[in-house]
């Protein structure tokens, strides 16, 4: 890492030792937000550069002791962690002005038109864009204007979708609903399974999710709003079978409905090139909203809505102003702008592309040498799913292989510990290692951790076939 900043160095003369730092956190702070790796070592982050993490801790004789980690799990900071560029612009526009979007600045205006031009062009409409603070504000917002537009349809949402944390927004996330004991979609509400290509009980994907989705369609009287998080990142990295995405959008427009595209993780190049939207992934496939996140910011606070104006008519004819204080504030727009400038001067779509690629053949790999252990490999650019196994094969009784939840938990941990590569857990048995790093990680970087994945792997077989795996550590919080 670089030598401390003089901001970083104070903290550091004044940071008190982990077990101290890590009690008055939960003594300050709700049992609901959770700390990372808290059934091992939480990691003290106070500094950071492209795809690294550097954690400081004291030790009991005092020293500062430091370990750098190899990031691939933090997608927010798309240009990497602590970009020179846009820092550089946030400091020059703090030091200017920052307020509020009643007034004209020539920022708003430049990140709203650099946003229309990534998007598909429309026959007889067009694009405008809402700027706000956050993914959760933008689909809160998305959700509001496609209940307008329909007037108060019923909303299609996925057993495996997260969409945000506000109060709308959680009764669209079954993830989350399921979590607090909620069996069963609210009020005017629907839930789908979400498209598992590995995990389908048909043998042809595409085919039973589509009828599924008719299905569904055919028992609604009044048009629906279909919300469909693009990649699907808690339920596992799970892409839909090839038409699917068109064949629903389709169906739901054909009833007058509204199709909102959730690219809170899955914008700014992600899916690499060519694909500055999750979406585009899929010939056909256009929404009438689509939402991008704070990855617009490289972790600054500013998210983005962009809507077709006759599907925004409604909304805002209905007498009620839309009025987000900072929501593209000149200080966010500056940062949206250089991530955008960043993510175009550094090719990061085509190091998506180029990485991903790499990253997804040396699973494979991995996956042909040990499939006992790992099931499926699966997602695209630099946003992939790796699901994991128990190294036993199905029992009679199951029709799925099963799921190595203790062993993920075991994988990740060990991850950090062993090679200090920080990873996350996902999918609907929490046995999915997710891969989303800083758009920045190159081919140094996915070679070291594709080798020290593969050696875990070998490593854990082997304690498996001894009966020496221990699983005693739980779930690993990441």
């Amino acid at each position: 890492p670089p030598p401390p900043s003089p901001h970083l160095s104070k903290q550091l003369s004044s940071l008190p030792v982990l077990s101290e730092l890590l009690s008055t956190r939960k003594s300050v702070t709700p049992t609901s937000q959770s700390v990372s790796y808290s059934n091992t070592s939480p990691l003290t982050v106070l500094s950071g550069d492209s795809c690294y993490l550097h954690s400081y801790e004291r030790s009991s004789s005092d020293e500062i002791l430091l370990t750098t980690y190899l990031d691939t799990r933090n997608n927010v900071p798309s240009c990497g962690h602590c970009n020179a560029s846009v820092n550089t612009a946030i400091s020059s526009q703090v030091h200017t002005i920052n307020t509020n979007t009643r007034y004209l600045h020539p920022h708003i205006n430049s990140l709203a038109s650099r946003l229309i031009a990534t998007l598909p062009p429309l026959e007889d409409d067009a694009w405008v864009v809402t700027l706000t603070n956050s993914g959760s504000e933008s689909n809160d917002l998305a959700l509001r204007i496609a209940r307008r537009f329909t007037s108060n349809g019923p909303v299609i949402t996925y057993d495996m979708s997260y969409h945000g944390h506000t109060s709308s927004l959680i009764s669209v996330s079954p993830y989350k609903l399921k979590q607090s004991g909620e069996t069963s979609p609210r009020h005017n509400t629907h839930w789908l399974k979400h498209p598992n290509v590995y995990r389908c009980p048909a043998s042809d994907p595409a085919t039973y999710y589509k009828s599924e989705f008719d299905d569904l369609l055919s028992t609604l009287k009044s048009p629906p709003i279909l919300i469909y998080e693009i990649g699907m990142s808690v339920g596992g990295v799970c892409l839909p079978p090839p038409t699917y995405l068109a064949h629903v959008t389709d169906k739901v427009r054909a009833l007058k409905g509204c199709v909102i595209y959730d690219c809170v993780q899955t914008g700014c190049g992600r899916f690499g090139e060519n694909k500055w939207w999750g979406f585009e992934r899929e010939e056909g496939a256009i929404p009438d909203i689509v939402t991008v996140g704070k990855p617009l910011g490289n972790g600054h606070p500013i998210s983005a809505l962009c809507v077709k104006k006759s599907v925004i008519r409604n909304f805002d004819t209905c007498g009620m102003e839309y009025f987000n204080t900072f929501g593209g504030n000149p200080v966010s727009c500056a940062a949206a702008l250089a991530v955008m400038e960043e993510i175009d001067r550094q090719c990061l779509p085509q190091n998506a592309d180029l990485v991903g690629s790499y990253l997804m053949s040396e699973f494979q790999s991995i996956r042909v040498n040990y499939p006992e252990m790992v099931g499926d490999v699966r997602g695209i650019g630099l946003f992939i799913g790796v699901e994991i196994l128990t190294g036993l094969p199905p029992s009679s009784s199951l029709s799925q292989p099963p799921p190595g939840t203790a062993e993920t938990s075991w994988l990740c941990s060990q991850l950090k510990n062993e090679y200090r590569i920080l990873s996350t857990i996902d999918g609907q048995f929490d046995n999915v290692i997710v891969v989303k790093p800083p758009l920045t990680f190159g081919i140094a970087e996915a070679t070291y951790f594709t080798s020290c994945f593969r050696e875990l792997v070998k490593k854990l077989v082997h304690l498996k076939a001894t009966s020496q795996f221990d699983s005693s550590g739980g779930k690993t919080p990441t």
